[in-house]
């Protein structure tokens, strides 16, 4: 298991790193709860999407940002451990330089011991989490073979551009989904019927086909059986989910073309149904599973009614996102193990060289008295 130590340390590295731009993230969405976006569900979502992105590149960006001060100003630490070495060094930390030594090493020594297999529980929890990953790898399977079942058994009724609009008798719940080459806007065959609903939910679904929805849903789903155990993962999907309706609901709002009155009753219609055909793979209209929580579509429906401007909000989510992508190429860089033994790392050993060195004089000297006591008499002159 020695081999697994790179991967281990990648994986580490990744969630902290995850976790740590959430952070971020929740920091600017708390700011902006307190400023005149409060209720520009699409100015957030953009931030989130983009947040994303700069977190799924912050790998590079911290090798950019490393590189960069390593020119700008040289021999400066911009690792997270080269950091405290150097406040150690300074006399900003006081404590025993080998205690130091073992709690700069503490995430190695902990590595090492796991990838080495020296602890009981390494490989029952890596068994565990295999098995997680496979299950939810295979429900994604699943779901997708499902969605494609579902299209292959609906009608063909439009085409338009690259996106084909089916009817199914097998849901209830109209959905957007994609294949390789096109994507698909299914509704049930009922809405036939019902001019005014298939109109709020044509807008609708062709509003998540325009925002790229379908591609984000099936990308987090394909990254949860890797980081499903990170408490920033789930809050991160589910805001997701939050925003990415709420916005879509605005956008379509926005065009004037229907009224919040008729676009809550239609979501009201559908929350009325049992839920049918795939769970994932795909982006409903509306989510109708027993565990959602009322207050979900309670605060949908009341967001109807609280539409933004929608002006002047692109340089500003271009302005934070450069914010935000500083920050977290920074955290980025701080986070990465340290590289070469640099003259900090050198006279930090050589100080907990000495300390081990003195301490075994000491030893050496409260030995030396207790001699006479085995007999040994001390030689005269």
């Amino acid at each position: 298991m020695t081999a697994m130590t790179p991967a281990i340390d990648l994986f580490i590295d990744a969630n902290i790193l995850l976790l740590l731009a959430f952070c971020l993230w929740r920091v600017a969405q708390f700011f902006l709860q307190r400023t005149a976006l409060r209720h520009d569900h699409g100015f957030q979502a953009g931030l989130l999407k983009t947040v994303l992105l700069i977190t799924l590149l912050s790998p590079i960006l911290g090798l950019g940002f490393t590189s960069l001060g390593n020119y700008l100003v040289p021999d400066t630490p911009t690792t997270l451990s080269d950091i405290a070495v150097a406040a150690y060094l300074g006399g900003s930390i006081a404590m025993p330089a080998v205690d130091f030594e073992a709690l700069l090493n503490t995430r190695r020594t902990f590595v090492e011991t796991f990838s080495a297999g020296k602890v009981s529980w390494a490989a029952p929890l890596l068994a565990g989490f295999a098995v997680v990953s496979v299950a939810l790898t295979l429900r994604l399977l699943r779901s997708a073979l499902c969605v494609r079942r579902t299209l292959a058994d609906s009608y063909l009724w439009r085409r338009t551009g690259r996106v084909d609009i089916r009817l199914s008798d097998r849901i209830t719940v109209p959905f957007a989904a994609r294949g390789l080459r096109r994507r698909h806007v299914v509704l049930p065959t009922c809405l036939l019927t019902r001019p005014r609903d298939l109109r709020v939910v044509l807008a609708h679904e062709f509003q998540h086909l325009r925002a790229g929805d379908v591609e984000w849903e099936l990308a987090l789903e394909a990254l949860r059986p890797l980081v499903f155990w990170n408490p920033a993962f789930i809050l991160w999907k589910r805001a997701f989910e939050k925003l990415r309706e709420l916005s879509c609901d605005q956008r379509v709002l926005a065009s004037r073309c229907i009224t919040p009155h008729e676009y809550a009753a239609c979501l009201l219609t559908f929350c009325a149904r049992r839920r049918t055909g795939p769970a994932l793979a795909r982006v409903a209209f509306v989510s109708v599973a027993p565990n959602t929580p009322k207050r979900v579509l309670e605060h949908r429906i009341l967001s109807l009614y609280r539409l933004p401007s929608f002006r002047h909000t692109r340089p500003m989510l271009a302005a934070l996102a450069l914010v935000l992508a500083l920050g977290i190429g920074s955290i980025a860089a701080t986070v990465r193990a340290p590289g070469d033994w640099s003259q900090d790392r050198l006279m930090l050993s050589t100080i907990v060289n000495l300390e081990r060195l003195d301490a075994i004089t000491r030893q050496q000297g409260r030995a030396t008295p207790a001699s006479g006591l085995l007999g040994v008499a001390p030689m005269s002159r």
